[in-house]
C-alpha cells in the first residue's frame, strides 16, 4: 500500500464529486450489499451531518486501537465491499428519511456545504467519526473521499482504481 494524499482526497472532492453524484441514478443498479441509491445517498448526507458537527455521535472503536485504525486513512487502501457501519444495524436498511432520491440528494449537498463552512469557520475543529474518533477538516476529507469512492463504486458510478486505490486483497 502507498501514502494517500490530501491532494488527492481534494482533487477528488473538488473536481469529480459532483458529476460523479450526478451519474448516480435512483435506478442505478446496486453491484454488492443492500442499500438501495436512496440510502446510500442518506447515509453519505448523515455522515457529512456528523462531520460538520450536525449529528453527534459516538465513537465505538476503542481509544487505544483508534492509532493503529486511524493509519487506514492515510493509505491507498479501499474500504472493503463487505465494510459494516457500527451504527448501522447490519441485518436490515434504515427506514429512509426522505420521501424521494432527489430530496435525498437535496439533503446531501446540504450537508456537504455545511462541511465545507463549518471547517471554513472552524478550521482547528474537530468533530467524532463513529470508528476513526476525532477527526481534522483533512482527516474528514480523506476518510469523505475513501467512503464516497466506495459507495459510489456500489453502484458502478465509478471504481476505485480510478481514483488511486485498491483493495487490500486483489479481486
Amino acid at each position: 500500500m502507498q501514502e494517500i494524499t490530501l491532494a488527492q482526497a481534494n482533487d477528488f472532492l473538488e473536481n469529480h464529486l459532483e458529476n460523479l453524484m450526478k451519474k448516480l441514478t435512483p435506478d442505478s443498479p446496486r453491484q454488492w450489499g443492500q442499500m438501495t441509491p436512496q440510502h446510500v445517498v442518506e447515509h453519505l448526507a448523515w455522515v457529512a451531518a456528523a462531520s460538520n458537527g450536525g449529528v453527534k455521535i459516538d465513537v465505538h472503536t476503542p481509544e487505544e486501537h483508534l492509532p493503529r485504525y486511524r493509519k487506514f486513512l492515510f493509505i491507498n487502501m479501499a474500504m472493503d465491499q463487505g465494510t459494516k457501519s457500527p451504527i448501522l444495524d447490519p441485518d436490515k436498511l434504515p427506514k429512509l428519511k426522505k420521501p424521494d432520491f432527489r430530496s435525498a440528494m437535496g439533503w446531501f449537498w446540504q450537508e456537504w456545504n455545511g462541511f465545507e463552512e463549518f471547517f471554513d469557520k472552524n478550521p482547528r475543529a474537530t468533530t467524532k467519526n463513529a470508528v476513526f474518533g476525532p477527526l481534522t477538516e483533512s482527516e474528514w476529507r480523506l476518510f469523505h473521499f475513501k467512503h464516497i469512492v466506495h459507495h459510489l463504486a456500489q453502484f458502478g458510478v465509478t471504481t476505485v482504481e480510478a481514483h488511486g486505490l485498491e483493495f487490500r486483497v486483489k479481486k
